[in-house]
């Protein structure tokens, strides 16, 4: 009975049940539920948000950034904030599932990624993040999610012109380090981007199986966001009132969310979602093109 309990494949549940008892004693049922209620729309924004962020290369800010900026009306350094604190749980959640249940990934180029991605999230929130204008952070995050429908469009042409992904890929170390670093300051002004540049290199420059490059995406960003997230809390404090009330909502469905779209998306094709993704992608680079003629 022991064996079972502790064996590698329930450590994601461990992990989840032991999130859900820390939100029951901190809160108490009554209140927990009472505060989902209460934010329902970043619970129900981050239901989506966090299935997204485990099973594609788009972290959970890739549907929490737009939604909560342009849909809630929330301040975009407040949506950044929020984005790499509520990954740090979601994305964590997701890559213990992907390690746990053996999902495959490509070790060298997590190994090589992680220490620059990181480097590049703390300049960024530390000296970047402070001085660049509110208008450019929603446009590059719309950049980035342009040139992961761009990875995308050429993949499905990849295929369709019958060239394979390749399952073992050596990078250049040096351009997959500067690829993680700009992509670790991304997430610094957006919440998210380290992930999506990642998934960008692999798939445009090496031809990547896309489902290894999705996994490989997202234990780099599980990474990035808790760095990110930590000095966010320790150094910075801009967990504001506010932005502990939304995490307390999306918490719980997030580390559900996360894993669950992990799993299903690494055993079925993934058409579906891409597609919805792109059809998310086009209507907010719209909407910042539309705000940027307009101011």
């Amino acid at each position: 009975m022991l064996a079972r309990v502790t064996q590698k494949s329930v450590w994601p549940f461990w992990f989840i049940a032991g999130v859900y008892a820390s939100l029951l004693l901190l809160q108490g049922l009554k209140p927990a539920l009472m505060q989902i209620y209460q934010e329902f729309e970043i619970a129900l924004t981050m239901a989506l948000g966090s299935f997204v962020a485990g099973g594609t290369a788009l972290g959970g800010g890739a549907v929490a950034f737009p939604i909560m900026t342009k849909v809630l009306d929330i301040e975009p350094a407040t949506a950044k904030v929020f984005s790499l604190a509520i990954q740090s749980f979601g994305m964590t959640a997701a890559s213990l599932t992907i390690i746990c249940r053996d999902i495959p990934y490509y070790r060298n180029v997590v190994l090589l990624a992680l220490p620059m991605a990181s480097l590049g999230v703390m300049l960024s929130l530390l000296y970047v993040a402070p001085v660049v204008p509110r208008l450019w952070v929603k446009s590059v995050f719309s950049v980035l999610l342009l040139c992961f429908a761009v990875t995308m469009l050429v993949r499905w042409w990849r295929k369709a012109h019958h060239e394979h992904s390749i399952d073992d890929i050596h990078p250049h170390p040096q351009r997959l380090m500067l690829v993680a670093f700009i992509g670790g300051v991304a997430s610094g002004l957006v919440g998210s981007g380290a992930d999506i540049a990642l998934f960008a290199l692999l798939l445009l420059c090496y031809k990547a199986d896309v489902k290894k490059a999705t996994a490989t995406s997202v234990l780099v960003m599980a990474f990035t966001s808790v760095i990110g997230s930590l000095i966010n809390v320790v150094y910075l404090q801009q967990i504001t009132p506010e932005i502990h009330s939304y995490l307390l909502a999306a918490i719980p469905v997030v580390v559900i969310g996360a894993p669950l779209g992990a799993y299903v998306c690494a055993k079925v094709k993934v058409g579906y979602v891409v597609m919805f993704l792109l059809s998310l992608i086009v209507l907010e680079a719209g909407m910042t093109g539309y705000e940027l003629v307009s101011s």
